[in-house]
C-alpha cells in the first residue's frame, strides 16, 4: 500500500503498487486479498483508477462482521496485501454502440468505476480523443454527504467538462445539518 486516505471511520481508499505491469479497462475489478493464520481471504474490488495511471486505487467500505475489510481495514501505508495480476470484468463504457448517453447511478462506494471512466474520458478530452457526442449523467446516493469519497474529484470535472453531470442526494438530511 502506497497511500491511503480516511473518507470516514467506514470508508478509506487505498492506492496500491501492483508491482509490474498491469493493464485494464476503465469498470473492471480486481482481486485482493490478506493472508490471515487461518487462510487467504480474497474479493473483487472495483479499481477507481484510470489504466494511464502509475498506481491502482480502490474504495473500501469497512463491513463489521465482513471476512474481508475488518483485515483491509487495519492496512495502512507500507503494509502489503495479495493483488491478482489480471483485471476483469465487462462493466465497461460502450462508445461503440452508437448510443451516446450514459446514465451512471451508484451509492458510495459503487462510485469507483464511474470514477474511472471519468478520469479516463477526461484525459481523452484535454488530449483532444474524446469520443465526440458521449454525454455522462453521474448520480449518487449516500445516507450522509461525508460519504462521498469522490464528490471533490468529480465536482470541477462536471464542472470543467460539458459532457458530465452530476448529482448528489442524501437519504438522511437530518443527520447531515451542513448539506444543501
Amino acid at each position: 500500500i502506497v497511500e491511503r486516505r480516511d473518507f470516514a471511520e467506514d470508508l478509506w481508499s487505498i492506492r496500491v503498487s501492483p508491482g509490474g505491469d498491469f493493464s485494464f479497462k476503465p469498470g473492471q475489478y480486481a482481486t485482493l486479498g490478506v493472508i490471515t493464520p487461518e487462510k487467504h481471504i480474497e474479493r473483487a474490488y472495483s479499481i477507481v483508477s484510470a489504466p494511464h495511471e502509475p498506481l491502482v486505487e480502490f474504495f473500501m467500505e469497512l463491513v463489521p462482521q465482513g471476512e474481508l475489510t475488518p483485515h483491509l481495514h487495519k492496512l495502512k501505508k507500507g503494509d502489503t496485501l495479495t493483488f491478482r495480476k489480471v483485471a476483469k470484468g465487462r462493466f465497461t463504457l460502450d462508445t461503440q454502440s452508437g448510443r451516446t448517453n450514459h446514465l451512471l447511478l451508484s451509492t458510495v462506494t459503487g462510485i469507483a468505476p464511474f470514477v474511472s471512466f471519468v478520469r479516463s474520458l477526461h484525459k481523452d478530452w484535454k488530449e483532444g480523443r474524446f469520443p465526440a457526442g458521449h454525454n455522462l449523467f453521474l448520480v449518487e446516493g449516500a445516507s450522509r454527504s461525508w460519504e462521498f469519497g469522490y464528490r471533490a474529484e468529480i465536482e470541477p470535472v462536471a464542472a470543467e467538462a460539458p459532457w458530465l453531470k452530476y448529482v448528489t442526494s442524501i437519504s438522511r438530511p437530518w443527520e447531515d445539518a451542513p448539506w444543501k
